[in-house]
């Protein structure tokens, strides 16, 4: 299978897996809000978020390893890949460890960090028990998918996440009705991830007979890969804590209660947001192997036709879901929660800045990241701050400010410097023809949309969430030029004849 295969099934994956968490989401969320209560749900949102932002300790180690990984794949140095895969099941272990040892002593004065009661400061401390053993098995496993991605197999690891996912909706069920407390629901869906380590084992023994599974931290390895590591670390660091900082910030600022608002509208926009991160997944280990061959043509396709493809999907999820903004709320939890629609609209069109991800996998297979490490810096402490700020006076809405001014900061920097001065990519164009044509076609859409009435919350959602896919897909494939609908109707044929 080529690369541009492997491309196309990650995205059609990748989506598709989205697709399902998105539709996981928003039905699990109403149901455990009316099950465990709005103030009692939103201590799962509050424990999550302090577990993700913990994902930090990464250190960058997630895109360099497949950076290098598919480096070496690609020129065939497989001593370097085994030495770096065993370095990073050594690192993982210890940073697993960390990982656990820090979430026990945040248990010990959680009544101190979070603004809850004592019942609930009770299961607070539960989760992040919880979460400590599940954290040191996550952690150790986590080269696995690295190692079979960097093979360019970004599809198949998307593939076997549904059995998980599936196993959750199960719990789930159970949850509902049963009666499983808050602690044995979260214990069950956290464990639940970790059915694919045995057939990610067996796909790595036979993607990389050559691998071996026994921890050994490489010196050598580690000097080779820790300046380009600490880079993204780096930046990292900031956009992980602008990503997941907002949520802990309003617990503190705020109440749980507010955390559960932050949620319901999570739940909603996370489908976006998880297809615009996921491409760098998916395109960076093609981008590794074209920016190791210095193969400006194929950098060009990436940069240009990948962005184009990413910003369809993109608008595509933005627009759809203010189109039914209210409807979706209406659904998703009770009119009472109408008033969110303002910032679930805010907060969909801040995500159409993730249609960089095509060239932002170029910039990471790259070796010197460092104005992107400073500009995210400089966004994320501004955000940051708006947020700290904003909350007291806009609630939840201080989060999705902070958010758009992150965002803006970010795609601006790109587009008036990175891209042009460095990577010597005419943002003009990748404006012009590969971004600003959908959002249009969205934003026309959308508009019209948003003044029809349709009587019935479910019929109305139906209605104009066919109108809007049928609408955009015809207007989207006519403003492609015939290039890419060749591209397009030959990957179709050649994924019939697979």
């Amino acid at each position: 299978m080529g690369s541009s295969k492997k491309i196309v099934s990650g995205v059609a994956w990748t989506t598709l897996v989205n697709v399902v968490n998105g539709v996981y989401g928003f039905i699990s969320v109403p149901m455990l809000i009316a099950y465990y209560g709005k103030s009692d749900y939103g201590l799962i949102g509050l424990a999550m978020s302090v577990n993700v932002y913990l994902r930090l300790m990464d250190l960058g180690f997630n895109s360099t390893n497949v950076r290098f990984f598919s480096n070496w794949l690609a020129k065939k140095e497989y001593f370097r890949v085994n030495r770096l895969f065993q370095t990073s099941l050594a690192f993982y272990g210890i940073i697993g460890f960390v990982n656990a040892v820090i979430l026990l002593v945040l248990s010990i004065f959680s009544d101190c960090v979070f603004n809850v009661s004592p019942e609930q400061d009770v299961i607070i401390k539960h989760l992040l028990y919880i979460l400590s053993i599940s954290a040191f098995i996550s952690w150790f496993t986590s080269c696995f998918d690295q190692l079979i991605r960097a093979n360019e197999y970004v599809g198949w690891t998307q593939k076997i996440t549904l059995l998980p996912k599936g196993l959750q909706i199960i719990v789930l069920t159970l949850t509902v009705t049963i009666g499983l407390s808050i602690e044995w629901y979260y214990t069950l869906t956290a464990f639940s991830m970790f059915v694919v380590i045995p057939f990610m084992v067996t796909k790595i023994r036979r993607l990389c007979p050559f691998i071996s599974f026994k921890p050994a931290i490489d010196k050598n390895i580690l000097k080779q890969i820790l300046p380009y590591c600490l880079n993204v670390f780096s930046f990292g660091f900031f956009q992980f804590s602008m990503m997941y900082l907002r949520p802990v910030f309003l617990g503190m600022r705020s109440v749980p209660a507010s955390v559960a608002d932050y949620q319901i509208l999570n739940g909603i926009i996370t489908i976006v947001l998880m297809i615009g991160g996921a491409f760098i997944g998916v395109f960076l280990p093609s981008a590794s192997k074209v920016v190791a061959k210095q193969d400006k043509e194929a950098q060009d396709k990436i940069a240009y036709q990948g962005t184009r493809f990413i910003s369809i999907i993109i608008c595509f999820c933005c627009f759809g879901m203010m189109s039914v903004a209210p409807e979706i709320l209406s659904a998703y939890v009770g009119t009472e929660y109408l008033f969110l629609t303002v910032w679930l609209d805010l907060w969909l069109l801040a995500t159409l800045a993730s249609h960089n991800q095509a060239i932002s996998s170029l910039v990471l297979a790259g070796a010197d990241i460092r104005a992107i490490t400073i500009s995210t810096i400089v966004a994320s402490v501004i955000g940051l701050s708006v947020c700290w700020f904003a909350i007291p006076k806009y609630d939840i809405g201080g989060t999705v400010i902070a958010y758009c001014v992150y965002c803006l900061i970010q795609i601006l920097f790109y587009y008036l410097y990175y891209w042009p001065k460095v990577m010597h990519i005419n943002s003009l164009r990748v404006f012009l023809t590969s971004f600003i044509p959908f959002v249009l076609i969205g934003v026309a859409v959308c508009f019209c949309l948003r003044m029809v009435y349709f009587e019935g919350i479910w019929i109305s959602l139906f209605l104009k969430g066919g109108l809007f896919c049928l609408i955009y897909a015809l207007f989207s494939y006519m403003v492609l030029g015939k290039k890419d609908r060749a591209f397009i109707t030959m990957m179709l044929k050649k994924e019939r004849k697979e």
